[in-house]
This record gives C-alpha cells, structure tokens and sequence, in this order.
C-alpha cells in the first residue's frame, strides 16, 4: 500500500528544536543503557571505551596539520584531492589528472580528508563513550577535539568546502560540487554532540559557538557555487547534501531551512532517483554499481529517520523499499550474479545493505520481511556500534555474543597448548580437575565438536572470522574418517566437516563425509541388523555391544544416501535404528546404556549400563541420544514409528518427578543422593548434567516441528526453560572456564572423570538449541 506524505508545518515548528537527536533514537539509546549488562550489548559497550580510551591517546587533529596548503593561500581552508583521480601518465607532470571511476589514489590520504572523518569518528566515539558510562574525562577528550578542529583560533577549519576534491591541474585548484560529500562525516558526529550537550566539559559556550560554526556552514553551501551545483546533481551527492542539510538546520535550529528541504525531497530526491521498480539508473552507471546503490540508499533511509524523529511525515518511503527491494536479491551471491559492474567491495557493501535493511525494518513495522532478511545476511559483530545504535537483541543474540567472546578466548588457549606441543591436531575437550584445560586427538569421540561449534558461529554471525577458524580447526582431524576401531564416526566427522559441507557446499567436505560413511558401515552386522559400537570389553562383560548413543551416529549415514543415492547407508540406519527402538526402550519410554547381542543370531543377551548409576537407572544424557536420534530419524524419513518413539521419550523424560525447578538434570535421574536432597544444590553430591539438558532441548525444538500444536507448545515450553536456565545459570564468568560455554556437566560418573566440569558436546548442542530456538525449518528429504 502507497504511503502519502504530507507535509505538517505546525506539527514541526512544536517538536523541532535545536538539540534534538538526528538520526539515532534517544530512547532506544536509553534503552540499550539500562542493558549494558546484556551480551549483545556488553560486546559493543567493551569495544566502543576499548575505541574511546584510544582516541584519549591521540592528539588533536587540524587542518593546519596538511603538508600542502589550499589555492586560496590560507590553511586553515580545507583541501582534499578527488578520490578517483590519478596522475595522467602520458604527461611527464601528471597533469591535468584524469578520472579512473572506483579506483582510490592513496594521494588523497595526505591531505585533510582522513583527518576529518577521523576528528569526526573520535567525537562520536568519545560522545557514546560519556553517554552510556558517564565517564566525563571522555566528554572531556570529545570537547578538546571539537574546539581544535571547529573553535580555536589558531586551528580551525574555515566553515566551507571552497577546496574540496580539487582536481590538480583543472580549475585553478578550486575544489569540485562533489566535495560536499567529504563533511558528510559531520552528520552523526552532530548526534554525538547533542548527547554531549549533557555533560559538564562542552559547555554552553562551546555549544553557541559550534552552532554558529555550523550556521556559517550550512549558508555555504546554500550559497556556494559548489554547494548549490551540488544540490543539482541526480545522484547520491545530491542526497548527501540534503542530509547534511536537514542535519545541520536541525542542529543550529533552523526550522525554516530544515522544512523547506524535507519538503522538497521527495519530488527532487527519491522520486527523481528511484524508478518503478527500485533501479538507481544514475547509481547503475557507475563501476561500483551496487555500492553507489547501497550508499545512496543509506542517504535516503537517514533522511527518513531524521524526519521520523523530528515527527514530520515524508512521502517516499514505498519507493525506498523499492530500492531495497531491488538490490536484498543478491544478499550472500557472487559479485559475478549482479548483472552489472562492482569492481570492489562486493562483501562489504552487502554487510552495509543488510544495516540498511534493519534500518528500515525500523522505519516501517508492516515489513517483517526486511528484519528476517537482515538478520539473516548481517554480519555479526558486535563490537560494531551498529548494534548499540539501532540493534534490539534477543537472548539469543546475547548468547552468541557471550560465546563470541568465550570462544575466542578458549582459540588462544588451545593454540598455546597446540604451539607448545607442535601438534595442532589437538582439541578442547573439557577442563581437568587442576582448572587446565583438556586436549584430545583424534580418534577420541568428541575430537569433532569444536570445530563444530566454530562452523556454528559462522553459521550465526556470517562472520568470516569464524569460518576461518572453522576450516582452520577441522582439516586436522580428516584422518580420523578412516578410523574403522569406533562407532563414533557421526560426532566426529559429521558434526566437523558435515556442519562445513552443509555450510559451504564444497565438495572437499562432502567427500570427507561419504569416506567416513563408508568407514562406518563396515562396522555393521547383518546377523545383529545394527552397528557395533566397541571393541573392547570381555565376553563376560558384553560380545556385540550397541549404545544409545549410536543413535547420533545415524545422521552421516542417511545424509550419505542423499549426497551419493547410493541406499545402502540409508538402509542400515533405519536397520540399526529399528533394532534399537526394539531391544533399547522399556515400555514407559526410558532407555538403557547399552544392548549387548549375541553376533551369531542378534539375540538380545543382556541390558545394562555403562555410564549409568544401574542397569535400571535413567541415565540422563541417553534419554538425550534417544530422543534426539528418533527425532532425527523422522526428518529424514518420514516414517511415523520413530516419531511415535521421540514422543515417547519425551513424554518420559518430562514427566520425571525429582527433575529439578530449572529442568537442568541429575546426571542420573534415578542417583539415590536426590533423595536425600543432598543434591538440591550444585555441590557435587548428586552433580548436574548441562550437556544432557543441551542435548534434549535442542532435540525438544526440532520435534516441535513436527507434531500437533499443543504437543509443539509443551516441547516448546520445556525447551525454552531448559536453555533459559543455561543462559543464565551455567554460565562460567566471562573468560573462565577455559573459554567454554557451559559449567556443570557430566562426562563419566561411574569412572570419576568429568565430574561437574565444562565440556564441549555440551557447547556444540547448546549453540545448536540457540540456532533451533530462533529459526529451525527442518530439511525433511523425501
């Protein structure tokens, strides 16, 4: 539906005043404020005083610090050079220079450009820096940079752009309309200033004097040859001098100017831009097509928030989203899918188009379309001030955040251990008794699961960062896709390089995965219709063991037969899958460790438990396998037995009566110490199991994707206070706990090893529960 904007005069004349914010919304700051505790927030908040007290350390930057001084002779004027103008090399003095469209010439970094958006950059920092910690010494730096660069006498830059984007040997060392653009650093600078305006440093005298320097600059370039031809161009340049125009008008209290522009932008901007279906035919011509497309569709969405937060209500917006509508096609494709030029920048224009798309999202509540669309393609970082400006975070934003910096902390220990014993095939398991921190080679069963969690916080934040240490920390491992002595072959690879292939497509991964396949069914057995688990073990304890857990290892195979077509890794699993719905499970839902069978016939010779308090008891981290593994069974196949059976176990596993308030479990739900109530409390007694709880609620959410609505309620409710209590309780302090996610779990009770410890199955299906808890669509094969 067309959105009419009206023009309402009166309206503004009450709400515009000098000091209001801009661009950014006073009370989503405010908000953000209160919640610097939060982990989304924490991240950015920790890197915006990391930027500030940097910027404590640099001196004042000045436009007399240039080597060169402006045509006019007087260096307090600004000068900068053309940005894609170059020596021409046919002239033996280069001049006059030409025009190499897209391309930079370091040249300009010499001059007053830099400095500008560098002056411009700290005050902003240094402005959100006092805001949100009521530092004043930060207000104090901000101040002493604006009083250099705009106040001062001895320092401060002329209030025009009679300089600016000279092209040397034409016009006489004048500077070109397009120069404008060069200030354009100013606009939120000025919402760092008006937040200033608050605290003790920038006093009034400061305040009228800057006000008067940017009434002077915003008369130049209504005024200025330059400023008025650039009013005059159909491109990005002319929309970034209107929101350096409202911008200023708003600052110095212009209302008249400031109307007359908002008034006149849609006809002269957005409709004179923006065709019927989103193209940019200026932008389009242009060797950074996309980027010039992108970086005028920010112009046009600041121009909208400015508008919104003065309370004036501008006609355009459904043309705006044309524009975005326009280019979001592209988001995560190839540069070579854009059908016209972008010589560079492709990746970081598409971070910048995803910020614009939230911004939007902002702007316009009916379009739930553009906040999926955003979070999906933005690149997750939040030590961006992005997310401290327009981000609301969920708690699930949050707990990527805190694993964000958890888990590059625990990168740097396990690379010390890596460097110092030369083998960087080693892998974080878990954190010994003394507190160190517990390295694992293949083929130990849990060697794949953090590489894993690596390959899913790529998954989550798009971050490049993550999938280089993703493809760092799993190609060590490829050996172990040969290792026919282990059942585990579906944690260790398929959980590595099946979460890489699943990511990245690339056949290199894929291959991997259909070796260790292949590896693995050699250990299966027609008589017993199931596959071995261990090796070792005596005849009087067990002949062909098969654990729960083997439930897990299911997944490579069925994946195999989707990637090859070749059935008979289908066929197996459902195989093994259906002789442990038959022999593994009591008729209340619960399981057993382990099934021992007879390899001459595939009689069943005993049931018992290996990890277990007893043959009996109800180990929790084998509910876990059980339940996630039937689950997993019925998105691939379909077939509603195994279905009939995760229900099963979920009905079970929630209908315990000693489960603790928190839904974290005993490791061994039938231990005899929670009847004593000695293990009320995490200490030690009756210990805990995070992972199981991980486990469960990360199968609990997929299985609600598959059932009726009130079953996918309660699944849901179950799951929800599970990774509610994980977040918020079995959090170790930030950079403790080896870098790992999650405390008290339990690895081997019976055997006293990984007693209420951290260890990294736990991890990788809590990131994975956090993923299904946010946006599980399971991809179900026929």
């Amino acid at each position: 539906m067309k959105r009419a904007f009206v023009i309402v005069p009166l309206l503004l004349l009450t709400i515009v005043t000098a000091g209001a914010q801009s661009i950014w919304d006073q009370a989503h700051l405010a908000r953000v404020r209160e919640h610097l505790g939060d982990g989304t927030y924490a991240a950015a908040y920790r890197q915006l005083l990391k930027e500030a007290d940097a910027c404590m350390e640099q001196a004042p930057l000045s436009v007399m610090m240039k080597e060169k001084t402006a045509a006019s002779g007087d260096k307090h004027d600004y000068l900068s050079l053309s940005r894609y103008f170059w020596p021409d090399p046919t002239k033996p003095d280069g001049l006059p220079y030409v025009s190499r469209d897209g391309v930079s010439n370091p040249e300009l970094e010499k001059l007053d450009r830099p400095k500008l958006q560098q002056m411009a950059t700290g005050v902003t920092t240094l402005s959100l820096a006092w805001y949100f910690s009521g530092d004043e010494r930060y207000a104090e730096k901000a101040t002493e940079l604006l009083r250099v660069w705009f106040l001062n006498k001895d320092t401060r830059m002329n209030p025009n752009l009679n300089h600016a984007q000279i092209v040397p040997g034409l016009y006489d060392g004048k500077g070109r309309c397009y120069g404008v653009i060069d200030a354009y650093s100013f606009v939120e600078m000025l919402d760092g200033v008006q937040l200033l305006e608050g605290s003790r440093a920038f006093t009034k005298k400061d305040s009228k004097a800057l006000k008067a320097w940017f009434s002077a600059f915003l008369n130049w370039i209504l005024t200025s040859q330059q400023g008025i031809e650039e009013g005059r161009q159909r491109n990005n340049h002319a929309t970034a001098r209107d929101v350096q125009v409202i911008a200023y008008a708003s600052y110095v209290g212009n209302k008249k100017v400031m109307r007359e522009c908002l008034g006149q932008f849609y006809e002269k901007r957005i409709k004179a831009q923006i065709e019927p279906d989103g193209r940019q035919p200026q932008e389009l011509r242009r060797t950074l097509a996309f980027g010039y497309s992108q970086y005028n569709l920010t112009h046009m969405i600041d121009v909208m928030l400015m508008a919104q937060h003065a309370g004036y209500e501008l006609q355009g917006l459904d043309l705006i989203e044309k524009a975005a509508d326009f280019l979001t096609p592209y988001l995560g494709k190839d540069v070579d899918e854009w059908p016209y030029q972008q010589i560079s920048e492709w990746d970081y224009k598409q971070r910048e188009l995803a910020k614009d798309v939230y911004r939007l999202s902002l702007l316009d509540a009916q379009r739930q379309d553009y906040l999926a669309c955003a979070k999906q393609h933005l690149v997750k970082r939040f030590t961006d001030h992005f997310y401290l400006l327009y981000y609301t975070a969920d708690a699930t934003d949050d707990a990527f955040a805190r694993a964000d910096v958890q888990l590059r902390h625990q990168l740097r220990q396990a690379n010390k251990i890596r460097t110092e014993k030369k083998d960087w095939s080693l892998m974080p398991r878990s954190v010994e008794r003394d507190g160190s921190l517990r390295m694992v080679r293949q083929p130990d069963w849990c060697c794949g699961f953090f590489s894993g969690e690596l390959w899913q916080m790529y998954q989550y934040s798009h971050d490049p960062f993550w999938r280089e240490q993703a493809i760092s920390n799993t190609w060590p491992i490829e050996r172990v896709k040969m290792h026919d002595g282990s059942h585990d072959l579906g944690f260790m690879v398929y959980n590595s390089f099946g979460k890489a292939w699943e990511l990245t497509g690339e056949q290199s991964y894929r291959d991997v995965v259909v070796r260790a396949a292949r590896t693995l069914i050699t250990r299966y057995d027609e008589r017993v219709g199931c596959i071995r688990s261990w090796n070792w073990g005596t005849p009087d304890r067990w002949q062909f063991a098969v654990i729960v857990d083997n439930m897990l290892n299911l997944e490579l195979l069925f994946q195999t037969t989707l990637i090859t077509g070749d059935r008979r890794f289908w066929n197996i699993a459902v195989s093994h899958a259906n002789k442990t719905m038959q022999n593994h499970f009591r008729p209340d839902g619960s399981s057993y460790h382990v099934v021992d069978y007879n390899p001459a016939d595939g009689s069943v010779i005993k049931r018992l438990t290996h990890q277990g308090i007893a043959n009996e008891s109800v180990w929790s981290r084998g509910q876990g396998w059980g339940l996630y593994g039937f689950t997993m069974c019925y998105r691939f196949t379909h077939d509603k037995a195994y279905l009939e059976q995760a229900q099963k176990i979920a009905k079970f596993w929630l209908s315990q009566p000693d489960m603790p308030d928190d839904m974290i479990p005993y490791w061994d739900m039938r231990d005899p110490d929670i009847k004593t109530g000695k293990g009320l409390a995490q200490d030690g007694s009756c210990p805990r199991d995070a992972s199981a709880a991980a486990i469960i609620a990360s199968a609990l959410y997929e299985l609600a994707t598959y059932v009726s609505p009130e079953d996918a309620a309660t699944y849901r409710e179950a799951a929800n206070k599970m990774l509610h209590s994980l977040e918020t309780r079995y959090q170790p302090e930030q950079l403790g706990a080896q870098g790992f996610l999650l405390l008290h779990s339990t690895g081997n009770h019976p055997a006293k090893d990984e007693i209420d410890v951290p260890i990294n199955y736990a991890d990788y299906y809590y990131l994975e529960a956090l993923h299904r808890r946010a946006s599980l669509v399971p991809q179900v094969a026929e």
